[in-house]
């Protein structure tokens, strides 16, 4: 992938991100559905539209600022955002009280936020920008290797220290993704994880190694249970939205880390299977963006953001299904959580705004 394989025409690329808004906003609009169903339920159907269309109005506004701010100006200060990043991660030490035994968000305002959502968009264009950067020295381990990785180790180890290990090792995945795609030689990768696996198997410690043992053990957690109970009862075209009675306090965080299961309850196995159809076709059209786009540091962007979407997507169903230890991680575009809705919007106007800015090189 270190350089494109064909050339696409500037229409095209307009055409595919056609594509791209059409599986984002269909899955804004499921995501809609499931907030007036679970939230509605409990707090009225009103309440749960105007709380998720003002997360969506907030979403569409990042969108909207990435897709139309110059790229250049973000290359140029990508060490200048990616350090607010990193400062507001790790404020959350300092300013926050714990909540299930980490410090996670901030409050602005009236309102609350988790710093990592946007310091991880910080962290894939500085890591494009450095990609694009050392150009065909990105094989050697000094020249490529350290350069490309070491952002992705600092914002790791601030987030290992809240403790919140499960974004460390997506943030890592990320970045070794990256890399990998960018032609950093795999030997180093191999190298590197000597020393860190041991380090790994030392922290993690309390309930993150209670939900490891829960997931090797002979029965799934209790949540995943009722979580896959919920998906199994809905049947091929589910109980119909809203009339899913799981979400009554059977299945937990319904509207954010579990709500991959009550779509399966209320819309069954065809609206299980179009969400995924979705999520494959974000990858599928960004993936393909990626391997027409010229420019290095937009290439990059276009991989790293679309990557980041379905690496998301792909943990919350592993674990909504039992596939995967327990982890709270929002389905990008559907779940309720605001700042996941805000940068996940964010990342998909960056892809717009690389695609299109490529056309013009």
């Amino acid at each position: 992938m270190a350089r494109a394989k064909r050339r696409a025409q500037p229409a095209e690329r307009i055409y595919e991100l056609d594509w791209l808004m059409l599986a984002v906003v269909c899955l804004c609009c499921v995501g809609l559905t499931m907030a007036v169903s679970v939230q509605g339920a409990k707090h009225g159907a009103e309440f749960a539209v105007r709380e998720q269309g003002a997360k969506l109005i907030a979403g569409l506004v990042a969108l909207v600022t990435m897709s139309l701010f110059p790229l250049g100006l973000l290359r140029r200060y990508a060490k200048h955002l990616f350090a607010v990043g990193i400062v507001l991660v790790l404020a959350t030490l300092f300013f926050v009280d714990e909540r299930k035994g980490a410090t996670r968000w901030l409050r602005f305002g009236g309102t609350s936020f988790q710093p990592v959502e946007f310091a991880r968009i910080a962290l894939i264009v500085l890591t494009a920008t450095v990609i694009a950067k050392v150009g065909a020295r990105r094989a050697e381990f000094r020249a490529g290797f350290i350069p490309v990785l070491t952002p992705a180790v600092i914002l790791a180890a601030a987030l290992a220290l809240q403790p919140d290990l499960g974004n460390a090792l997506l943030t890592m995945t990320l970045a070794c993704a990256m890399a990998v795609s960018c032609g950093v030689a795999l030997r180093w990768f191999f190298l590197a994880a000597l020393p860190l696996i041991p380090a790994l198997v030392v922290a993690v410690r309390g309930y993150q190694l209670d939900r490891i043992h829960g997931f090797l053990g002979d029965e799934p957690p209790l949540q995943v249970q009722r979580s896959l109970t919920a998906i199994g009862s809905g049947g091929f075209a589910g109980t119909g939205v809203g009339n899913g009675w799981m979400k009554m306090g059977f299945v937990p965080e319904a509207q954010n880390d579990f709500v991959f299961a009550i779509i399966g309850e209320e819309l069954g196995l065809v609206g299980a299977i179009f969400v995924l159809g979705l999520f494959a076709l974000i990858g599928y059209v960004g993936f393909r963006l990626v391997l027409t786009l010229r420019d290095p540091f937009h290439r990059y962007v276009v991989f790293g953001c679309t990557f980041a979407i379905c690496m998301q997507a792909l943990v919350n169903l592993l674990v909504t299904t039992g596939m995967a230890p327990a982890k709270g991680i929002d389905l990008p575009l559907v779940s309720s959580g605001g700042t996941n809705l805000v940068a996940t919007l964010a990342m998909v106007g960056l892809i717009g705004n690389a695609a299109r800015a490529d056309s013009a090189v």
